[in-house]
């Protein structure tokens, strides 16, 4: 693969009616990723099925498209069988100071970062990254992070970003080549200050509460005008090589609700201006989620914003 990267991440049940590879491919595209969902933690495995196969892989890299996974892979990185022996091994509430196993980890105990180091070696010899780019995040929660003597020092972004250097180190001896993602997300978009990223630590930020009413660089909005605040200080830490977007213009599951065809209000205007000043920012690996973007909803509304996107995103990024 060359030196960036314009794709899309979408889910399972996205494939459903849709030949994603082949339409990827053919608008231009290099890069797919494939999700196994938000919301509550669940097992990669389970929800990936097939996608997660080396059938399936062998068949990304036949049509030329680079595969990623990207994934909230809690439950896989901590699994609850420790709970029992080691609820310390788990995350402690901020209120009522419980060990709990429905969400992340105490990133203080060592055996913890052992466990999570040896759990991320075996996800990624089970899901080999073409791009050698390895996303394997903490829970889809907000403050869901360790709020025990040992962590509060700790701000939430830093918790996350000791967890990613702990699984940068497990992934390169699986793969000599791996990058592992530090997520900037909900409550980690803050810059972690008191710990470093590993040198094969990147980084990929998700504005997913930014308003699409503006562009990201559009002053009108206070919601953006925060988001890129975080943005530029996090490319002050990371540089723009190692800056990856992971974008929510064609994302229906952010805008309706589940089981339904909601439309996502895709402005092709915004989205290329989000583009332009990515790219200005010498930032050249984005992608969009496409969650909800199946057969059905194709049928009903048409490919045209996918085009769209593909046509902007190719634009800008050759």
């Amino acid at each position: 693969m060359g030196n960036f990267k314009k794709g899309i991440v979408a889910v399972p049940d996205d494939f459903k009616g849709v030949d994603w590879i082949g339409k990827a491919k053919s608008a231009g595209l290099n890069t797919l990723g494939i999700h196994s969902g938000g919301g509550a933690a669940h097992d990669i495995f389970v929800n990936l099925g097939e996608y997660a196969s080396t059938e399936f892989q062998q068949r990304v890299a036949a049509s030329g498209l680079e595969l990623e996974y990207e994934l909230h892979a809690s439950k896989n990185l901590m699994p609850e069988k420790w709970f029992d022996t080691h609820p310390e091994y788990f995350q402690q509430t901020q209120r009522s100071m419980e060990r709990v196993k429905d969400f992340n980890w105490c990133v203080s105990n060592p055996d913890t970062l052992k466990i999570i180091g040896n759990s991320a070696a075996d996800i990624i010899r089970r899901l080999p990254s073409s791009t050698h780019d390895y996303f394997l995040w903490a829970c889809d929660a907000p403050g869901q992070w360790c709020h025990c003597r040992g962590c509060t020092p700790y701000t939430f972004s830093e918790q996350a970003l000791i967890s990613a250097n702990t699984i940068a180190d497990a992934a390169v001896t699986v793969d000599p080549q791996a990058k592992v993602c530090y997520l900037a997300y909900l409550d980690t978009l803050e810059t972690p200050r008191l710990v470093r990223p590993r040198p094969n630590v990147i980084c990929e930020y998700a504005p997913y509460r930014r308003s699409y009413e503006y562009a990201i660089c559009d002053s009108r909005s206070g919601a953006n005008r925060q988001h890129l605040k975080y943005l530029i200080e996090l490319l002050e830490l990371f540089g723009a090589e190692k800056m990856h977007i992971l974008e929510y213009w064609l994302d229906g599951s952010l805008y309706g609700k589940p089981g339904d065809l909601h439309k996502s209000p895709f402005n092709k205007k915004i989205a290329e201006e989000d583009i332009r000043f990515y790219t200005s920012l010498g930032i050249k690996n984005i992608t969009t989620f496409i969650v909800r973007m199946d057969g059905a909803y194709l049928e009903k509304y048409s490919d045209r914003e996918f085009q769209d996107y593909a046509e902007v995103v190719n634009k800008y990024l050759g």
